[in-house]
């Protein structure tokens, strides 16, 4: 698929050691001596994050960068000779990237050009020969507040008139977001965050964009797969069925649902239910795992 043409243009770039860097972060990577690819993979301070079934081809760390009296936190993806199916997944992304790194960083422009609010770059690099790829690294930075998994955590009946706001604030960005003609495929309550303290509009960010793209056909399957998603990681205690279905009206731009909106929500619950049979597939699997484990 040909790239999408963005509305706007980005914030400009420069080369850095071969590193490509939004222009206002160059004299900080200097600074802080991430200044080539090769210093990317360098560094050995900073804070690595691992997490259950992360491949060993990929890392992910957080950096505390010092700049002109201040710290800036972000993070750091790495790829090192990703598997063949990867690469093919990037060249079918409809991204026109060359690299896992790339493909994301990509993404992350084009949503900043399309006013999407998502993670932002800072810059990227990549060693490819070929068509394949021997390794890349992206550095973005972080996105305020937390993921609304972890608001989820902590929030009580008191919190309701927050709930109800993220109604309408989700269900706006993800009509915007699949209007433009993306999918995300991770679109958990853990991959947007939400910063109370922020003013109108600017209080939802979208992350771990690596696996967005634009399909070719079938977009009606990948919506289902993102709102069921998105729908199984919002626990009832806090979001009611009639919440759902306010959400649901919203997205659609429906004052009353209509018989295909009905089916789009049968087909939602229907992939929800999958997704809850898949997670406790999978923990089940982990808690014997353990056990075998135990036992040796």
């Amino acid at each position: 698929m040909a790239p999408h043409p963005p509305s706007t243009l980005p914030d400009a770039t420069s080369n850095l050691g071969g590193l490509t860097v939004v222009s206002s972060f160059v004299s900080c990577l200097k600074a802080n001596g991430l200044d080539s690819l090769e210093a990317m993979f360098s560094i050995d301070t900073a804070e690595r994050l691992a997490k259950p079934g992360l491949d060993s081809w990929r890392e992910r760390l957080r950096l505390q960068l010092g700049h002109e009296g201040r710290t800036i936190t972000c993070y750091l993806k790495r790829f090192a000779n990703p598997p063949a199916a990867f690469s093919r997944e990037v060249r079918r992304s409809g991204s026109g990237a060359r690299s896992v790194a790339g493909m994301e960083w990509t993404w992350m422009r084009r949503l900043a050009a399309e006013g999407i609010p998502a993670v932002q770059p800072v810059a990227f690099g990549e060693h490819v020969i070929g068509r394949r790829e021997r390794r890349s690294a992206i550095l973005a930075l972080a996105v305020p507040g937390r993921s609304l998994e972890a608001w989820w955590g902590v929030w009580t009946g008191r919190e309701r008139s927050k709930v109800e706001a993220l109604i309408d604030a989700t269900a706006a960005l993800a009509a915007r977001f699949h209007g433009l003609g993306y999918v995300h495929r991770d679109l958990y309550a853990a991959h947007l965050f939400f910063d109370p303290d922020a003013e109108a509009g600017k209080a939802l960010h979208l992350i771990d964009v690596q696996r967005i793209f634009r399909p070719r056909r079938r977009m009606r399957r990948w919506i289902v797969k993102d709102l069921a998603a998105l729908n199984y990681s919002c626990p009832a205690r806090l979001v009611t069925r009639s919440d759902r279905l306010r959400w649901l009206k919203r997205y659609l731009g429906l004052t009353k649902l209509d018989a295909p909106a009905v089916r789009l929500a049968y087909r939602i619950i229907g992939k929800t239910y999958s997704i809850a049979a898949h997670d406790r597939r999978r923990t089940a699997r982990a808690a014997t795992g353990t056990v075998m484990a135990d036992q040796r």
